[in-house]
């Protein structure tokens, strides 16, 4: 899949001025730069590091530039959360045992990432995006998240009112050899996760390629819960 329609343009990241915010040296100008990703990502935007950034002007934006992939240890890192919802609409819909597929569901009171008939039964999965990478390890969240932990409830309180319902790791680097849960970083958001594992909710994660123009999905991880 290809990740974007227009080519990406090279830049030297400079620094992150706020959540949504960061200074991007481009043809040797500085721009500010959208940050599509609430994430802390300390270990990935680093001074000078080399960045792809897509080109938007819009009228309603503050800035023209959406910073998309940081290059870290040589690989190319998406740092677009956004990216991580595609290639899972891609890869859902490749499913043989999926029939339907939607987006942005709402289950009672939730709003899921998908719907889909699997294997004829309704099932509501949420999306994540995971760009830490700890000794080889991915690992999710690099920061609290309430709001992911709210969405574990949801899909758990769907699993027990007999829907089915998953969480879809994406890691959005090739150097990964497995994932876990980052106790160390949310302590609530991985017991809550290793809570839907032992009640029988789908927790995969899924490796991911990226060469600068297209991303494909490399191979399933191993989960690490201790």
């Amino acid at each position: 899949m290809k990740l974007s329609n227009q080519p990406l343009l090279p830049g030297l990241f400079k620094k992150r001025l706020n959540r949504f915010l960061a200074e991007v040296l481009i043809d040797g100008q500085k721009h500010g730069v959208h940050v599509p990703n609430t994430g802390r990502m300390r270990e990935l935007l680093l001074t000078d590091a080399k960045v792809l950034v897509s080109y938007n002007p819009a009228p309603e934006r503050k800035t023209e530039y959406t910073l998309r992939l940081v290059m870290n240890n040589g690989i190319w890192v998406s740092v677009d959360s956004g990216l991580a919802n595609k290639i899972a609409a891609q890869y859902l819909s490749d499913c043989p045992e999926i029939s339907a597929l939607r987006s942005e569901v709402t289950y009672q009171k939730s709003r899921f990432d998908f719907y889909a008939c699997k294997d004829g039964k309704a099932t509501y999965y949420e999306v994540k995006s995971v760009n830490l990478l700890v000794d080889g390890i991915a690992k999710f969240p690099d920061a609290p998240t309430k709001r992911g932990a709210k969405h574990l409830r949801e899909l758990m309180d769907a699993y027990e009112n007999g829907f089915g319902a998953g969480v879809l790791f994406f890691v959005m680097r090739a150097d990964a050899k497995a994932f876990s849960p980052n106790w160390d970083t949310d302590s609530e958001f991985s017991r809550l996760l290793g809570q839907c594992h032992s009640l029988g909710l789908e927790i995969r994660a899924l490796s991911c390629d990226i060469d600068g123009i297209n991303i494909k999905i490399l191979e399933e991880l191993p989960v690490q819960w201790v």
